[in-house]
């Protein structure tokens, strides 16, 4: 499903919460593959007879039926985030905004789909946070007025 947004700051956000998503997403299917239904067990079924003899073919199906379910949301949350680092750097990782305003994309990256928080961000970039702050800002605001075509290909408004 194509997602359309107002602003570059707006992509970015929904793609911080498809990292999120796609985070918790991973960490369910493992463990989906921890609790894994098997036929084994106790002798207390055996004794006692069940009143339902197909319950572990049922567990097994619905568990399939969720790893699929959780498998195409994770594919969804995978399909923006690629979208936003093609924004950052381009389709074949030589442009985008990384070609027009630097190490502000990579801020980008680290806070908005790296999960880092944004004084994790700033260390990593070597500045302030306040100013790390700013610079993204202002990175949105060139994203936004070059449009996304341009950005993606690291094209500056002056060189269109």
């Amino acid at each position: 499903m194509a997602q359309t947004f107002g602003c570059a700051r707006e992509m970015f956000e929904a793609a911080r919460a498809a990292a999120r998503e796609a985070e918790r997403i991973a960490r369910d299917l493992r463990a989906l593959d921890e609790d894994e239904p098997s036929g084994g067990g106790g002798f207390e079924g055996r004794v006692h007879g069940t009143p339902d003899p197909d319950r572990i073919g049922r567990r097994v199906a619905s568990s399939l039926d969720r790893r699929a379910m959780l498998e195409a949301r994770q594919a969804e949350d995978y399909r923006l985030i690629d979208a936003a680092c093609a924004v950052l750097y381009g389709p074949d990782n030589r442009g985008g905004l990384y070609a027009l305003v630097g190490w502000p994309a990579d801020a980008i990256y680290h806070h908005y789909l790296g999960l880092r928080t944004w004084e994790e961000t700033a260390e990593l970039v070597i500045y302030s946070k306040r100013y790390v702050q700013e610079q993204v800002a202002w990175a949105f605001d060139m994203a936004d007025a070059n449009g996304d075509m341009w950005t993606r290909l690291g094209i500056g408004m002056a060189q269109a």
